[in-house]
């Protein structure tokens, strides 16, 4: 019994917490909360908790945290808020973001790995057709052999009408 109370209380707990904002969303534009639209009128400040995912469209957005660390979402971002035991990560799906933590914040930033091109040795010029990581293309085929070249024969010329007539 006393280890069932203690379940219920833990749970409720967890619970709290959840639903404790982590702060406040505001933007000049229309934005996404957890894939429904949030009209201009309403996105003067709207509360966020852990698990909300936040869509910007042509205009950035701000989330002021309780901590009072904040974070500039950019245009066309979208963005996740996760907790993380004592902590609340703001994970970038796409996008920027630029986060600007108060002292002592618990909040973080999780960025996309960006893929980059190597750059060129020095001296020299850029690679202007990068190709895509893995093994190279197979070579085209040889151009084919004329129909007058004995099949033995490697020096007749080919496709170019040489060899014998």
């Amino acid at each position: 019994m006393r280890y069932l109370r203690l379940l219920i209380v833990m749970m409720a707990a967890g619970l709290i917490m959840a639903a404790n904002p982590a702060g406040r969303v505001s933007s000049s534009g229309p934005l996404t909360l957890n894939g429904k639209a949030v009209p201009v009128t309403a996105v003067s400040s709207l509360p966020v908790v852990a698990g909300d995912e936040i869509a910007t469209a042509s205009s950035s957005a701000m989330i002021y945290f309780t901590d009072r660390s904040r974070a500039t979402i950019g245009p066309n971002s979208r963005v996740k808020l996760e907790a993380r035991s004592s902590s609340l990560v703001l994970r970038v799906l796409s996008g920027s973001v630029d986060l600007k933590r108060a002292e002592g914040s618990r909040v973080s930033l999780i960025q996309p790995i960006q893929h980059v091109a190597p750059k060129p040795a020095a001296g020299q010029p850029p690679d202007p057709h990068p190709h895509p990581p893995g093994p190279p293309p197979p070579p085209p085929p040889p151009p084919p052999r004329s129909p007058h070249c004995p099949p033995d024969d490697p020096h007749c010329d080919r496709g170019h009408g040489g060899g014998l007539p």
